[in-house]
């Protein structure tokens, strides 16, 4: 894959408030706000100010409010290859 992004069913989901990607040292390296799933231009390429990052395990935090209301978060992890 060439975009780690969030993936959903649209009869479930109102929105992503929030997807960020850090680093294993906490620096951030990608985020994203208020936007529908499934759509690439939100999702992540592997790149941090425009440079190609290292090969290397990424954690990423997601809020995702729900069509009840409710907010979850997500969390997890993302190992980048090239």
């Amino acid at each position: 894959n060439d975009v780690f992004m969030i993936f959903s069913d649209d009869r479930s989901v109102v929105k992503i408030k929030s997807f960020q990607i850090f680093s294993r040292w906490g620096e951030l390296v990608s985020e994203h706000y208020d936007f529908l799933p499934n759509d690439p231009a939100y999702g992540w390429d592997g790149k941090h100010r425009g440079q190609d990052m290292n090969p290397a395990v990424f954690v990423w935090y997601a809020v995702i409010e729900l069509v009840d209301g409710q907010e979850v978060l997500y969390e997890g992890d993302v190992t980048l290859m090239r």
